[in-house]
């Protein structure tokens, strides 16, 4: 997309939202998120929809990765189109105008969605647990005489991202090498980068290319790290090429379903629930941080 093709699609909210509403009708029909129907009504103006079965009134981007920060059409546009950009929160609240928890809110949606339904990375992801070995033998010495399979305990992440293997591991695993689906993997990060782990891979390839972006946020929890690290898979898959489509096309596919909280009650046939679907308008927040 160039980027005059760009300014005409954040020229106005309506011609943003219209935008947004074809992209999520490709990637998945509308349906109602109470009953999902499929059979909806426009109401207000188009603002909303009503579903045929149930009566149930919701947004057109309910359910979605979308909704999860109640910010407008052009807002969203611009922040995906300064992700792609890799342009850093604080630039990006600046020049929406949207506030910085919002920004993070909304960015964190990024990042989920493009892991998708399955979530982030875990142990053994991608990874056959019969497949991943380690040596214990010191460092220099030509080839591994005895393998053995690494504790589960020991392991905190691991990913495949084309021909690279990726493990992370606590700093308690004192090992120059690990084993993973043939390939043998050096310590790359010892701890530098993420003081309570060591990091396992090739010297070449996707690591250096992640861990030269993952420095620049001076730290990540080790709850949020998986999806940045998802984030960094995502750009090295498709480095060279415009992601700003690609990112759209996560952001309007349908979220996996939260569970219910306790007490939760199905909407009533033929009402409406205003508290659990809000309209999609522009944010108005402001920064007080």
């Amino acid at each position: 997309m160039t980027v005059l093709d760009f300014e005409r699609l954040v020229r106005t909210e309506h011609s943003a939202r219209l935008y947004l509403l074809e992209r999520c009708e490709s990637a998945g029909a509308p349906r109602c998120p109470a009953c999902s129907r499929e059979k909806l009504y426009v109401v207000e103006g188009g603002k909303r929809r009503r579903c045929a079965r149930c009566g149930h009134t919701f947004n057109p981007f309910a359910g979605r990765w979308l909704n999860a920060a109640k910010i407008g059409a052009r807002e969203w546009l611009w922040l995906v189109k300064l992700f792609e950009l890799e342009a850093p929160a604080t630039v990006a609240a600046a020049e929406t105008g949207v506030s910085y928890p919002t920004v993070l809110k909304a960015i964190g949606a990024i990042r989920r969605a493009i892991a998708g339904a399955s979530g982030p990375g875990h142990a053994g992801c991608g990874t056959p647990r019969d497949r991943m070995r380690l040596s214990d033998l010191a460092a220099g010495e030509d080839g591994p005489d005895r393998i053995e399979a690494v504790a589960e305990e020991r392991i905190a992440f691991t990913m495949n991202v084309g021909d690279d293997c990726l493990i992370m591991t606590n700093r308690r695993l004192e090992c120059p090498a690990l084993v993973c689906c043939g390939r043998k993997l050096d310590v790359v990060d010892r701890g530098n980068s993420f003081p309570r782990l060591r990091v396992y891979c090739s010297a070449k390839g996707f690591w250096p290319f992640a861990k030269e972006r993952l420095v620049k946020y001076h730290g990540v929890s080790s709850e949020k790290l998986p999806w940045y690290l998802e984030e960094m898979a995502f750009r090295w898959n498709g480095r060279g090429t415009p992601l700003f489509e690609s990112l759209l096309d996560r952001l309007c596919a349908y979220a996996p379903a939260a569970p219910p909280g306790p007490g939760y009650r199905a909407p009533r046939s033929k009402t409406s629930s205003a508290t659990a679907n809000e309209s999609f308008e522009p944010s108005h927040e402001t920064d007080t941080s």
